[in-house]
């Protein structure tokens, strides 16, 4: 897989079907989309090719940063797995954003980027204000002898799945259903950074993950988890909050490791939530919240 980055005058070297959207979690709608770039690119010989943006288009439009499902690392390697040949990947700026949908299409796409095919959502928008529609793609494909592959809405258990959607159960600690949209469990991606030592001295050394990207994160809370360290995955207890007892300073991500001893200091660890275990919580004591974390950590163990 090839990934190209661009700006609004690069001039694609060969043509393909191209897919649109943020993908942000590559989740089960979107793998659905994707898939049909592929097939649909292999029986027209043609390369499959996706059009994405270094920053979600809702950074600039709001000037607010977009918490993601994936860092931009994990999303490419999804993408790779499903045999996407080309990625183009542009910032999304004001320029950018002013671009009109007309012209976005016309010159962008079909000029530019030698686009044959475009494969997008049934509610894609597109072009200045997001005025351009699925409708408006269907003509302008028409005029310029573009073929389009419109994909339906992919509903799950009576719910339409989107990044947003997926987005809200995380933040409401719904990781269980969070994970059955996205079709892969939710995963953390940190460094393994110095603590305080606090649990290593009352029996329950945790492993203090930092992140680096813009997660979308979960309610504050203990989840039952897995942790990939080196390609091996264990079973672990994660809190993740401001721990009031001791701090309650600024978000925190702790993870107790079951059966695993070892110095990871500095190692980029997965962090996998399972499930929702409790609400984060104020002790009284120490005392008192170690013995909550021994209840917490055999629940883990006994996982099945």
């Amino acid at each position: 897989m090839q990934v190209i980055k661009i700006d609004e005058n690069y001039q694609a070297v060969e043509e393909s079907i191209i897919a649109l959207g943020n993908f942000d979690g590559v989740h089960l709608a979107h793998k659905k989309l994707l898939l049909k770039l592929v097939s649909e690119s292999k029986k027209l010989n043609l390369k499959s090719s996706i059009l994405i943006f270094k920053n979600h288009t809702k950074d600039t439009i709001y000037n607010k940063k977009q918490r993601l499902l994936t860092s931009n690392k994990q999303k490419f390697e999804m993408l790779r797995n499903i045999g996407i040949d080309i990625i183009y990947e542009i910032i999304f700026d004001d320029s950018i954003m002013k671009i009109s949908p007309v012209e976005f299409i016309e010159k962008f796409l079909y000029k530019n980027l030698k686009a044959r095919g475009i494969v997008a959502g049934y509610d894609y928008k597109f072009g200045y204000m997001a005025k351009g529609d699925i409708e408006l793609l269907k003509n302008l494909s028409l005029k310029n002898n573009i073929k389009n592959f419109i994909i339906d809405a992919v509903i799950f258990d009576g719910i339409i799945v989107s990044s947003s959607t997926i987005r809200n159960f995380i933040e409401d600690g719904n990781i269980e259903m969070a994970n059955k949209l996205l079709g892969y469990n939710y995963t953390i991606t940190g460094k393994i950074i110095h603590g305080k030592n606090l649990g290593t001295k009352n029996g329950y050394p945790t492993a203090n993950i930092q992140i680096d990207t813009n997660y979308v994160i979960p309610k504050f809370g203990v989840y039952d988890s897995d942790i990939k360290i080196k390609n091996k995955v264990y079973k672990a207890a994660s809190n993740i909050g401001k721990n009031p007892t001791i701090e309650n300073n600024g978000l925190r991500i702790e993870s107790h490791i079951l059966n695993f001893n070892k110095n990871i200091y500095g190692e980029t660890v997965d962090l996998i939530l399972l499930k929702f275990l409790r609400p984060e919580s104020k002790f009284l004591n120490i005392d008192e919240l170690f013995e909550k974390i021994k209840e917490d950590v055999n629940k883990v163990k006994n996982r099945i």
